[in-house]
């Protein structure tokens, strides 16, 4: 017969004390928390990026159909809505006429700020407007996202028709 000599205090039981376990939760929840919303800032500037993407993307389809259409074509760009569409003929024409095809920004948080074009004729123009030759009305697209300082501007040049965003 074997007896164990150890005393009862001194022999190790498996497993993990209440206070070792709460610690532990503790400190995943305030890590999942710094990785959640390190998350959603992510995902916010990267849909703030998205849109001005998007609308740089718009632009230079337009460009390219215009000319291979023969044709002017423009975007028009509604600030209050934060929404543009495509329109057959110049933006400064009465009878210019929508085609299929509106977009918006798909979010409350972000907004068409700014849209300012300068037509040949003088003033400004809420829209662009690309010739059968590949040029445009000169201007921008400023896209702005609530709660951030940060603006995407999307340039249209005039003599190049190009598209950049800054």
């Amino acid at each position: 017969m074997t007896t164990d000599l150890a005393p009862r205090s001194s022999r190790r039981a498996s497993g993990f004390t209440l206070i070792e376990v709460m610690v532990t939760v503790a400190l995943m929840t305030s890590l999942m928390t710094v990785a959640a919303t390190g998350w959603v800032n992510w995902s916010r500037a990267s849909a703030h990026r998205g849109v001005a993407t998007d609308i740089q993307s718009v632009l230079r389809q337009t460009q390219q159909r215009a000319v291979t259409e023969a044709s002017s074509l423009c975007v028009l760009f509604d600030t209050t809505a934060d929404t543009w569409r495509l329109y057959r003929g110049r933006c400064d024409s009465t009878t210019k006429t929508a085609l299929p095809g509106s977009w918006s920004t798909g979010s409350k948080d972000l907004h068409v700020s700014y849209a300012q074009f300068v037509p040949v004729a003088g003033g400004t123009s809420p829209g662009v407007t690309f010739t059968s030759r590949g040029t445009a009305t000169p201007g921008e697209v400023r896209v702005t996202r609530q709660g951030s300082s940060t603006v995407h501007r999307v340039v249209v040049e005039g003599l190049t028709g190009r598209v950049s965003t800054h």
